[in-house]
């Protein structure tokens, strides 16, 4: 791709210290905020349609509240166009149904669009560092106003194993509010989330990616910290 830079293979010995530190600078939470323990669950499809254009599946459930206690469920779908190799622009629809414990269930109704591409690659050609820009217009029913909110993810792919079908996987993301609405979004950082796993192929076309994340939410009171049990299953129609 072009601007794409290359690099030999990274030294194995390496990713441990590679995933400590970029946990150990996002992960920590201050002494005050308050902590829940989460599972999140998701599925994401991809597959073409004609020519560059592809189509974009996903599903997500969430265990909240201490796994159990309350439940989110973001349904997303998209056509997308390969604008390079490893590279896309994307845009979408996503439903989301937020049933917090002893809470009001909300709906909300978000559009999105991204651009995604590899920023370094391996040697062999294969993306070692990913950068996605994520942009969103939310809407929740019963309310006028419309959320907007920016997300910058980076990931980090290293191969670690049986000829690089096995990667040690690390991201972060943050989320950013670009304005503040009268269900409760406020102008500014909105969320950071991080994750720590490993990406594992379990079938023909199909990669499994477990491992912790966690989501420290900024919140007018005490911040907000989740520790979250992730997986996510790629498939490739």
């Amino acid at each position: 791709m072009k601007g794409s830079s290359k690099m030999g293979m990274p030294n194995v010995r390496y990713i441990p210290l590679l995933l400590a530190c970029l946990a150990s600078a996002v992960i920590g939470s201050p002494a005050h905020a308050q902590d829940d323990i989460q599972a999140w669950g998701s599925v994401i499809a991809t597959g073409p349609v004609r020519g560059d254009l592809f189509l974009w599946l996903e599903a997500q459930g969430r265990a909240t509240d201490d796994v159990g206690g309350g439940s989110q469920f973001i349904a997303r779908t998209a056509i997308g166009a390969r604008i390079a190799p490893d590279a896309h622009a994307i845009a979408g629809y996503a439903y989301i149904r937020t049933d917090p414990e002893g809470g009001r269930i909300t709906n909300e109704h978000r559009l999105w669009q991204q651009v995604q591409f590899a920023v370094v690659r391996n040697g062999n050609g294969t993306p070692l560092l990913i950068s996605r820009t994520r942009l969103e217009q939310r809407m929740l029913e019963g309310r006028d106003d419309t959320g907007w909110r920016l997300r910058q993810f980076v990931r980090v792919q290293v191969p670690i194993a049986r000829q690089g079908t096995v990667q040690a996987v690390a991201f972060t993301e943050g989320f950013f509010n670009l304005n503040s609405t009268s269900w409760g979004a406020r102008d500014g950082v909105d969320q950071w989330r991080t994750f720590v796993g490993v990406g594992v192929p379990v079938a023909p076309r199909m990669r499994l990616e477990p491992g912790y994340l966690n989501q420290h939410v900024f919140r007018r009171g005490e911040d907000r910290t989740n520790h979250v049990l992730s997986a996510t299953l790629f498939v490739a129609l």
